[in-house]
């Protein structure tokens, strides 16, 4: 029987070329993918089971003499011949060949099938069909017995397969990865399109080339981070698209996209983006902290930044794709690695690329400084809602240093929860400062030196003496103006008012009154209740000061005025009428469970007597009506 096809490669080629060339399936997808591309395909369909991986698409097919001519060709370069596709006049990803052997990374077996459109010398077209299947065990005897044996052929017979014209509509090649090797990545549809997306930039309507995943069409979302970016700096006005893509970036700006190195005109595209939270490009098993290069809208090397030693903390957020077709003209060296992973480092296209984010780089660390220093504030308040209360009591320069302050920790490369930490800190350090008279101190703080925030923080119980010094003098004058008010026999919504502001003067423990809070309302209003059984005097009875706590006991103030003296038989005819009304009110409203308590604050001792015992004696009678009494004076 005649040998149809027939590959000739040598143990070197196979195992550095071949085998060894990527260690990944979206790499190697990505290869079969691009010669879909090159051969002018609208369609590619991936197709992933647990044993095997098939890649189909509507491209111009290939026939026998293609299959042996270039595709079994180790070596065929492709561009010796056009620089672009015949139908679409694509400008081909392919140059040297070796691409097609990366299938023996994944696969031990490769089936491909080719349909192609010809032309016979009447000129009457008609389809020819081609299937043949390689074994990277019978690939690797044969070389093996090359090796051996000096006499003997290298030469490797893929085994044929039967196929006819229905194996493939239309025309196309469809490649079957069989007897895969072991993974270790869980392979699912959303895995694949995930890398596939963020491994093309030519995918989609605009390109009129569609990958689809287990019928899934693969689109630029699923490479699944525009929508994290908050910052987006994109190159020239046809990278617009991009900054568009992210919605919620809350700012968008555009670079030039042309630059010059040793007089030679250089352009790209794309853009370089930040996120808000560096953990934010933790994506699984792999690390979204890395600028790519795409060249001819296919990945060309898997980062870029890594040739800076950025010790910046704005590198940690940073993420980008950077397009530059000048890295592969035709008419130039090939500037690609032997394992066609990455580029020439001393290449004067590489070298001027690196130069050229080397400067962006800088342009947009000064940026985001910037712009996260403007949010810090805004971010503090929404990790710890409390601090915006702190703020609006700063007055002045205060108010310059905090929102330093708040810009400096916003850069810190840290989760919410230790950022809520850093800030509780953050804030206790600045009232010392302030009362040391030291706020330029904040001017000293670089966000990439945590250590000098752990110094500012040390010495927490000088921090917490100088707050309660703080608290004490604050309550000191707060005391002095009720002495005040009351000496003065004030009015009483004076000493309502002040009292309300200020109702730790009456118990300590209700420093931080929480829930409802009213002044001078009816007991209805008060809880917010109607109740038919209620007198008509128990409806209009108002109350002074309320407010309900967390644990839902009611406390109604009743204040009198400060020179009044009230009488035993008077206290008790209101209380009684309050626990009456409130009793009432809150068992209709199932509410009976609750407690109350009824409060008298008195300028004067109660029936002008001041002795202990008769203060007793009230409290005695006050008692089971959940009545008290708190004298002023």
């Amino acid at each position: 029987m005649d040998n149809k096809f027939i590959m000739s490669l040598s143990l070197n080629v196979l195992n550095h070329l071949g085998i060894n060339l990527y260690s990944n399936i979206p790499a190697v997808l990505s290869e079969i993918v691009a010669n879909s591309w090159d051969a002018d395909a609208t369609r590619v369909d991936i197709t992933i089971s647990d044993d095997e991986i098939v890649i189909k698409d509507d491209g111009c097919g290939m026939s026998a003499e293609d299959i042996n001519n270039k595709f079994l060709y180790v070596g065929y370069q492709k561009r010796e011949q056009s620089v672009e596709s015949p139908k679409y006049n694509r400008k081909y990803m392919g140059r040297k060949g070796i691409g097609k052997l990366s299938m023996f990374s994944i696969a031990r077996e490769v089936d491909v099938i080719s349909k192609k459109k010809m032309i016979d010398e009447s000129g009457t077209s008609y389809f020819e069909v081609s299937g043949f299947r390689m074994n990277i065990d019978e690939i690797t005897e044969v070389i093996k017995k090359e090796h051996d044996d000096s006499n003997s052929s290298s030469n490797y017979y893929p085994t044929i397969l039967a196929v006819d014209e229905n194996s493939i509509e239309n025309t196309g090649t469809k490649i079957v990865l069989k007897n895969l090797k072991k993974l270790t990545t869980s392979l699912t549809a959303e895995y694949i399109k995930k890398r596939v997306a963020r491994r093309f930039g030519i995918i989609g309507k605009e390109f009129s080339f569609s990958v689809f995943v287990n019928g899934e069409e693969v689109s630029i979302s699923d490479r699944d981070y525009f929508h994290k970016l908050s910052y987006i700096w994109y190159f020239g006005n046809e990278s617009k698209k991009y900054a568009d893509y992210c919605e919620n970036a809350s700012h968008k700006e555009e670079r030039n996209n042309e630059f010059l190195h040793n007089g030679v005109k250089y352009k790209v595209t794309g853009w370089i983006g930040s996120v808000d939270a560096s953990g934010d490009l933790k994506d699984g098993e792999d690390n979204l902290n890395k600028i790519v290069v795409l060249v001819r809208g296919k990945l060309g090397q898997e980062d870029i930044l890594s040739e800076y030693s950025e010790g910046g903390l704005y590198s940690k957020y940073l993420i980008g794709e950077i397009n530059a077709d000048f890295f592969d003209e035709d008419t130039l060296d090939d500037m690609a690695t032997s394992n066609r992973q990455d580029y020439r480092k001393d290449d004067e296209r590489f070298i001027a690329l690196k130069k050229f984010v080397q400067e962006e780089l800088k342009y947009i660390q000064g940026k985001w400084t910037e712009l996260r220093n403007e949010s810090g504030e805004e971010k503090a308040k929404e990790l710890l809602p409390v601090i915006d209360t702190w703020c609006k009591s700063l007055q002045g320069d205060d108010k310059k240093y905090a929102k330093k302050m708040f810009g400096k920790i916003n850069q810190i490369v840290a989760d919410d929860d230790k950022k809520k930490e850093i800030l509780k800190y953050s804030v206790l350090a600045f009232e010392k400062l302030k009362y040391a008279k030291h706020l330029s101190a904040i001017d000293k703080i670089e966000a990439e030196n945590f250590e000098v925030f752990k110094d500012i923080f040390t010495g927490l119980d000088e921090i917490e003496a100088t707050l309660y010094y703080q608290i004490i003098r604050e309550r000191i004058e707060v005391i002095k103006v009720f002495q005040s008010i009351t000496d003065d026999n004030a009015l009483e919504k004076v000493i309502q008012t002040h009292l309300f502001n200020h109702l730790w003067l009456l118990d300590p423990s209700w420093e931080r009154v929480e829930n409802t809070q009213y002044m001078e309302t009816t007991v209805l209003n008060a809880l917010n209740s109607q109740y038919n059984g209620l007198t008509d005097e128990e409806k209009a009875g108002r109350l002074d000061i309320g407010y309900r706590q967390t644990a839902g006991k009611h406390i109604i103030i009743e204040l009198k005025k400060a020179d009044r003296i009230v009488t035993t038989s008077e206290m008790v005819k209101q209380v009684k009428k309050y626990h009456d009304a409130l009793n009432k009110v809150l068992a209709s409203a199932n509410q009976s469970n609750y407690a109350f308590e009824i409060l008298f604050v008195l300028g004067r001792p109660i029936d002008n007597n001041d002795s202990a015992e008769n203060r007793e004696m009230v409290a005695n009678i006050l008692k089971p009506l959940n009545g008290d009494m708190i004298p002023l004076k």
